[in-house]
Formats: structure tokens, sequence, C-alpha cells
């Protein structure tokens, strides 16, 4: 398949851009100017996502198409003059998370896309929410949020990936949020103080449940079932070398009488006389 030219798609791009704010700055949309320009980002994002639909391989359309739609709609919504104060760059880093979850749940082999998605989701939301926290709060909320990231990464394991990985850091990060939070908040002295004792208690009972879940080491296990081996010649031992191999008790093929009744052997003779009679053989020789 033949690729475009670079050079080509980036000027034309440019050149369109130009032409449009050019119009744009001398009023020639009048009012219309926000929407127009709104509308194009909405339009070119609609595109790239409905091309992403029809092809889920070229993830990187997904995050140009949300991300694309997170600025159109943030256009559109300030033509009314509508005030999104904080929350206007939210806008556009949920529409940038939104493209990365797209391609995390398009295919399991796109497990990595959790990590920027969350981590742009916990921003965009800490960044709409900036104006409502204080400093500590938000710092603990932004450790809190990236801990459930890695979490959510360690809990689902996409397909056959192992992701048991992503458990260390959001222990951490859920260990340093926890403690930012605490630290900002306005309880009492001994709480403050005693708190890890609660930390210790849950690893003493992690720890005993771990024992008690733990497989013995000294159990034997199960012999293999052996498969019958019926109608197979029987395998003969093999002496060392330089050694006579022993003798092999013969295998007879005549039915074996059997034993008298009281447990007595069966008399010999008796035996005998009840085999069949052999077919006598001619004494002179083959002619």
């Amino acid at each position: 398949m033949k690729r475009t030219n670079p050079f080509l798609a980036w000027g034309l791009f440019l050149f369109a851009a130009g032409v449009f704010l050019l119009l744009k700055n001398l009023w020639v949309f009048q009012q219309w100017g926000q929407v127009a320009w709104g509308g194009i980002f909405a339009a070119v994002g609609l595109i790239f996502i409905i091309w992403f639909i029809i092809d889920r391989q070229r993830y990187w359309r997904a995050i140009a198409g949300f991300a694309l739609l997170g600025i159109g709609v943030l256009l559109l919504l300030g033509w009314p003059s509508v005030s999104l104060g904080t929350w206007s760059g939210a806008v556009v880093i949920l529409g940038v998370a939104l493209g990365f979850w797209a391609v995390a749940l398009a295919h399991a082999d796109n497990w990595w896309a959790v990590i920027p998605a969350g981590v742009l989701t916990v921003i965009g939301l800490l960044v709409g929410l900036g104006a409502d926290l204080s400093t500590p709060l938000w710092l603990a909320a932004f450790f809190l949020g990236l801990g459930m990231v890695f979490l959510l990464l360690y809990l689902i394991r996409f397909g056959q990936h192992d992701t048991r990985w992503a458990g260390i850091p959001a222990a951490a990060l859920l260990l340093v949020g926890l403690v930012t939070w605490i630290d900002a908040q306005s309880l009492n002295a001994f709480v403050k103080q005693w708190w890890p004792v609660a930390l210790i208690m849950l690893g003493i009972v992690l720890l005993l449940l771990s024992l008690l879940t733990r497989r013995p080491s000294g159990v034997p296990t199960a012999a293999p079932v052996q498969e019958p081996t019926q109608g197979l010649p029987a395998v003969q031992p093999v002496a060392p070398i330089g050694q006579t191999p022993a003798p092999q008790p013969a295998v007879s093929e005549e039915p074996v009488a059997p034993a008298a009744a009281g447990g007595q052997p069966a008399d010999i003779y008796d035996v005998l006389a009840q085999q069949p009679p052999k077919p006598a053989m001619d004494d002179e020789p083959w002619g």
C-alpha cells in the first residue's frame, strides 16, 4: 500500500488551518466563527473515531479522535459564553484519556494503555477539582488515584499477560497517598501517632492466611496410574556387560490343571492322563 507523502499531508493541513484562521480574524464568519472552529475539530475527531471502529488495529486513531473531539466540545461550549472554569482544561485531558481507554478496551494486547489512560483521568479530575482542594488533599488524591490505576492493572490481568508487577507501585502509591491524606486531616495526636498499628495488624492477618493456605511440602503425591499392557510381549531384563543373563522360566501355553480340593497338589500322572493325545508322527523320512 502506497504511503501518503508526509510533506503533502502536513502542507495541506497548515494551509487549510491558516486560511480558516485568517477568515476568522477578518470577521468573515461573524459570530459563527467560534461554532465553525469547534465544529471542525469535533467533526474531524468523529471521523477518526469512526475510522478506529472500522479498523481497531490502528489504535492511534482513537487517541487523535477523542483528543480532537474534546477540543471541539470545549470550543462549542465556549460559544454561548458557557464558563467551565477549571474544567476547561480538564475536558481536553479527559478527552485524551478516553482515547487511551478505547485503545485498552479494543484488544487484550493493549493492556499498557491502562497506565496513560488512568493517569490522564486522575490528572483531568484533579485539574477540574483543583480549586476545591487544598494542596495536601490534592497530593493525597493524586497518589491515591495513581495507586488505584496500578491496582486495577494488577487485578484485571489482560489475557495471558502477567501484570502482577503492578502490585508493587500500587502498594507504594496507595501507602504514600494514605499517609499524605492522614497528615492533612485534623485528627487527634494519639490517632496520628498510633494509626500504623492498624497496618501492622493487617500485615499479621495476611501472614497468618499465607501460612494457613500454604500446601505442606511433605505430602506424598499419588502414583501415576499405569495403563494395562495386554497383548504386548513381556520385556526381558538386560544383563550387564560381561555377565551371563539369568535363565527366565519358560511360559507354558498348555492349560494348567487346577489344584485338588483341600489345597493338596494334583497327581502329575492324573494331569498327564487328562491331556489330549498328540498326533502320531510318521517314522519314515520325508520323501
